[in-house]
């Protein structure tokens, strides 16, 4: 089972040993710290009632939780504009965040440090941001061929010049309203999908024209009066001054790289400590503390409990105490510890897509990641176009997330097999087999019926499983009506086992079980969920026999069991998409196949048997994709699985 036990540490320690202790559990990636006064509220914090810990206990009469320090933000915000300006990244180092913190000796050596680069780092915050202004300015490309001299319109007594851009859609509205706006609007050209205009106004209507350039949402662009001149003179100017300002800095960071190679240890280590300062500062807002003492709670995997001990070195003066996940109180949740194998541990991503298992609850991953392969392989199966998902997710890797390019690679893999069974490699059917000639190959083309029927039998193997998912997860949490004689349980899975051989034999003609006792059986399980409510609470032993009213349950009884005899029935014959696209699949590559051969020559080959192949990975790839989703959170997680956990993600950098 993917679903590994958590179990409640509960740490008091010396006050002044807080940041030491949050910081080695930390490092250890294995806790998750929780609000301590959601236990202690509960009266659920455990530090063992002895002699010994009078100290401890008595000092939790005058307990208050700790406030963020933040100044701590400040400080790292300070000094990664120093190392910006410096165009130097640091490194974040584990084996600098061991030993002893001090914030304020971090602080010191951080202030030192900066004031060390204060000259070049203002001086490279300044051209940083001149050299923004300038760039700003390249949108005077679009006057280059207007020759107007922009200092005499700037100058003018009576008038006022504004310069700027607007987006196309305000522009437009511009142009439709010119008669209501008393000023001149000169569209000057378009740089970078924005429109670029020159606006006259009288100054008498300048607090009006603000508010119309306003409501346009209208960019101005400041025109130094220093710089204002021709367009393709201001243009000249504005490259020879970026040119200067880029040279500059270029020098400065060639002069500063001598002293930043002396000390980017020293930043590196800074930077490690900051980080990890930055880390504890958001535990300790979870921590509640006396005066004397500190007092933590955190999720830890069971087992780890060693690892735990040996981290803390459990000096005298610290209390640490475990207990199991039943034994904390309800009101405070259990979060999930999923713990897959390689192979089925991308799939994760897709199963908490439609929710997170809770602690209590079987984790369908594998069942999701084993049966998913199948589904897409078998709708998708061509041995080549398998080869390019298994390609695509191996150089995606270190581009996207592992768990999708994981996702990619695995459904490649699937598509492969299905695609030798299906004797199908891009498309062109015979190839695989005049290689391999095995008695294995199954072209659906050639069988369209036993692919139907394969589809709706792999449809029925994959319901039965997910009852059998539906039945565990109820009566692990105790739910006798469902898990015994709800539609997803054990009384459901009896009535879909009876009406499916029932089916098998009025089609068939072979009988497993009788007819008779067929229907029998049918009955049976109808009664029993009709009045499932009223027996699970007789064997329970309940006051009530129903919930609210008994013609209200009656009611509902009645639509509930309408409603099971539709979803046995569209459970079943929904997989019969699974052979249809399988059938899409191939027809898509003769509809190519017969332009090509309408194309009639090589080229025309050699263009379709491209353009197919990304076409169908693209289009068909994504709508088998989600396909297979749909049939899981359809017709299968919506039987047994509720997904209303919360992932188990330890504090970590």
């Amino acid at each position: 089972m993917a679903i590994k036990n958590l179990v409640m540490a509960n740490i008091v320690c010396p006050r002044d040993r807080l940041d030491e202790t949050v910081r080695d559990m930390i490092l250890l990636e294995k806790c998750e710290f929780i609000d301590t006064f959601l236990e202690i509220n509960e009266g659920d914090f455990s530090i063992g009632i002895s002699e010994e810990n009078a100290d401890e206990i008595l000092d939790m009469e005058d307990i208050v939780p700790l406030k963020e320090n933040k100044e701590i933000k400040q400080v790292i915000q300070k000094f990664e504009t120093t190392m910006m300006s410096l165009n130097y990244k640091p490194i974040v180092h584990k084996k600098h965040m061991h030993g002893e913190h001090d914030f304020e000796k971090i602080k010191a050596d951080v202030e030192q440090l900066c004031l060390n680069f204060e000259n070049q780092t203002n001086e490279v915050l300044q051209i940083n941001q001149r050299i923004e202004e300038l760039k700003n300015l390249e949108v005077l490309e679009c006057m280059k061929n207007i020759d107007i001299d922009m200092l005499e319109l700037s100058n003018l007594k009576y008038f006022t010049l504004k310069f700027g851009f607007l987006t196309r859609e305000k522009a437009k509205r511009i142009s439709q309203n010119y008669d209501n706006i008393k000023a001149i609007v000169l569209h000057v050209g378009t740089y970078e999908e924005k429109e670029v205009n020159l606006i006259l106004s009288p100054k008498s209507l300048d607090v009006e024209m603000g508010r119309i350039l306003r409501s346009t949402n209208f960019v101005e662009i400041d025109l130094k009066d220093a710089f204002l001149s021709t367009p393709k003179a201001m243009i000249e100017h504005n490259k020879n001054e970026l040119s200067k300002y880029q040279k500059r800095l270029n020098e400065i960071q060639e002069t500063t790289q001598k002293d930043i190679k002396e000390k980017s240890e020293l930043m590196d280590v800074l930077y490690s400590k900051l980080i990890m300062e930055s880390r504890i500062d958001q535990v300790r807002t979870k921590v509640a503390v006396t005066e004397n003492f500190a007092y933590l709670s955190s999720w830890i995997p069971e087992g780890f409990t060693d690892k735990m001990d040996h981290a803390l070195q459990k000096p005298p003066d610290m209390l640490v105490t475990y207990k199991k996940s039943s034994e904390v109180s309800l009101n405070i949740p259990v979060p999930t510890f999923l713990k897959n194998n390689a192979f089925f541990k991308p799939f994760e991503m897709l199963v908490n897509m439609y929710g997170v298992p809770s602690h209590n609850e079987a984790d369908p991953t594998i069942f999701f990641g084993l049966a998913y392969v199948i589904l897409f392989g078998a709708m998708f199966g061509d041995l080549g176009q398998g080869m390019v998902f298994v390609l695509a997710g191996i150089l995606i890797r270190n581009k996207v997330s592992a768990d999708f390019s994981g996702i990619l690679t695995r459904i490649g893999i699937g598509s492969m097999i299905f695609g030798v069974i299906y004797d199908s490699f891009f498309g062109y059917e015979n190839i695989i087999s005049s290689i391999l000639p095995l008695p294995i190959y199954l072209r659906p083309m050639e069988n369209i019926n036993t692919m139907l029927i394969a589809s709706i039998v792999l449809g029925v193997i994959l319901v039965f499983v997910s009852y059998g998912y539906s039945i565990v997860n109820k009566l692990r949490l105790g739910d006798l009506e469902e898990g015994v004689f709800g539609r997803n349980g054990i009384n459901g899975l009896v009535m879909l086992t009876s009406i499916l051989l029932l089916v098998l034999k009025l089609m068939t003609g072979i009988s497993v079980i009788p007819s008779p006792l067929l229907l029998v059986l049918i009955l049976m399980s109808i009664a029993l969920l009709v009045f499932k409510q009223p027996i699970s609470n007789k064997i329970k032993k309940e006051e009530r026999l129903y919930e609210e009213n008994a013609s209200s349950y009656y009611i509902e009884s009645g639509f509930n069991l309408f409603e099971t005899f539709l979803s046995i029935i569209s459970n079943t014959i929904s997989f019969i998409r699974v052979g249809a696209f399988a059938l899409n699949h191939v027809g898509l590559f003769i509809a190519f196949h017969t332009l090509a051969s309408m194309i009639g020559n090589t080229g025309g080959n050699i263009t379709m048997f491209f353009l197919g192949n990304i076409i169908i990975i693209g289009l068909e790839g994504l709508v088998v994709f989600i396909q297979g989703l749909r049939l899981f959170y359809y017709e299968l997680f919506s039987k047994y699985y509720t997904g209303d956990g919360v992932l188990f993600t330890p504090d970590k950098l």
